[in-house]
């Protein structure tokens, strides 16, 4: 259904390093994170489009638009990951736009996909 994103589906973005400067990525992405040794971002509900791409993308902008505060900040995008849950009734099949995987493969993150029957 145009304009509703698929209710099976879940994004988010998990960053790992060492010493974060939290008030910094904070400050970066408008977003509070929790000290640790990671933290993760999740793309807004109300995020405008109608497909998976939409919030893929939205995660990748927030991280090529804040790559280098990132990386001064403590993320180590070498060991970070974009995770995607997929819960499914009898099939899950899948596809990734190879614009959205050349981004991620470009910041170095990992895709991770969990496929959970439901």
């Amino acid at each position: 259904m145009p304009g509703k994103r698929e209710p099976h589906m879940c994004f988010w973005v998990s960053l790992y390093g060492e010493n974060f400067n939290l008030p910094k990525i904070e400050e970066a992405l408008q977003a509070k994170v929790e000290a640790g040794y990671k933290f993760t971002i999740r793309p807004p509900e109300n995020l405008p489009g109608d497909s998976h791409y939409d919030e893929i993308a939205w995660l990748l902008n927030l991280m090529e638009n804040n790559k280098e505060i990132l990386l001064e900040s403590g993320v180590d995008f070498s060991i970070s990951q974009i995770w995607m849950i997929y819960y499914y009734d009898k099939q899950c099949n899948m596809e990734f736009d190879p614009v959205l995987m050349e981004r991620i493969g470009n910041l170095g993150l990992k895709l991770c996909v969990s496929c959970q029957a439901i």
